[in-house]
C-alpha cells in the first residue's frame, strides 16, 4: 500500500484510507452480476455519479434478495457504445493495429455471443 504524507489533516488522511480500502475491496473476477458499488467501480466512476447518470445509458437494476444487481456485460456494452466511446475510437487511425489483449478478446467474444442470443446482430 502506498504512503501517505504524513503532512495530512485527519479528515483527508482517512478519505484517502478508505479509497484505498474500498478498492482494494472490491474483486470484481469471475461475477456476471454486481452490486451498485461494484458496477460503479467497474464503469470507473463514483457511485452518486453512477446513479445520477445510469438511466441515460438504459442500466436497470434487478432486484434479487433484497440488492440491486446489474449485469457486468450490460455494463460494458454501455461503455463501449457511449457516443463518447465510438469518438475516441473514430480517432484511432487504423484499429486493426491496436494490440488486444486475450482478456478483451474474449470479453468481445462473449458480447457478440450475448447480442447474438438477444437477436441484436
Amino acid at each position: 500500500m502506498d504512503e501517505l504524507p504524513a503532512e495530512l489533516p485527519l479528515e483527508q488522511e482517512i478519505a484517502l484510507l478508505r479509497q484505498q480500502l474500498t478498492t482494494l475491496r472490491i474483486d470484481l473476477s469471475g461475477k456476471d452480476w454486481l452490486t451498485m458499488d461494484e458496477a460503479a467501480h467497474y464503469c470507473g466512476v463514483s457511485v452518486s455519479q453512477f446513479n445520477a447518470k445510469a438511466g441515460e445509458y438504459d442500466l436497470s437494476p434487478r432486484q434479487f434478495m433484497g440488492k440491486k444487481l446489474y449485469e457486468k456485460n450490460e455494463l460494458y456494452r454501455a461503455i463501449h457504445t457511449s457516443s463518447g466511446w465510438k469518438l475516441k475510437v473514430a480517432a484511432v487511425a487504423s484499429p486493426s493495429i491496436v494490440p488486444t489483449s486475450p482478456q478483451m478478446e474474449e470479453a468481445l467474444a462473449r458480447l457478440r455471443r450475448y447480442d447474438q442470443r438477444n437477436g441484436k446482430r
